[in-house]
């Protein structure tokens, strides 16, 4: 049985950022470890539908620990599915704060503007 929550994301989240959040928060976490996680990203037009699609799929793919991102453009979701037995060491509470945390460290490189 699985959890799901949806979270509005800004344009250009980032799937390999997103894929190493996701690895980071695994290691750090033997519950995610044990677990297969999945990343993927889905291009979208309609948020809604794809969404709840989605959701009813998370048990196909029997990963313990999915996060979709739906693309949209402009505009984004980032939809998290667990397995109850997930969330029972790892709850939401703790896991979207520390994912938040990993993705922020796996920043875009930056490459130095030098002065002339």
């Amino acid at each position: 049985m699985y959890e799901s929550m949806t979270v509005q994301v800004r344009a250009g989240l980032g799937e390999l950022r997103l894929a190493e959040a996701v690895g980071e928060l695994a290691r750090g976490h033997g519950v995610l470890r044990d677990a297969t996680a999945a990343v993927r990203r889905v291009a979208v037009a309609d948020l809604a539908r794809v969404t709840a699609e989605v959701v009813a799929d998370a048990p196909a793919r029997a990963a313990g620990f999915q996060a979709v991102w739906l693309d949209a453009g402009e505009e984004g979701r980032l939809v998290l599915l667990a397995r109850h037995e997930v969330l029972d060491a790892l709850p939401w509470h703790v896991l979207l704060p520390e994912l938040v945390a990993a993705w922020k460290t796996f920043a875009e490189p930056r490459i130095p503007v030098q002065a002339r």
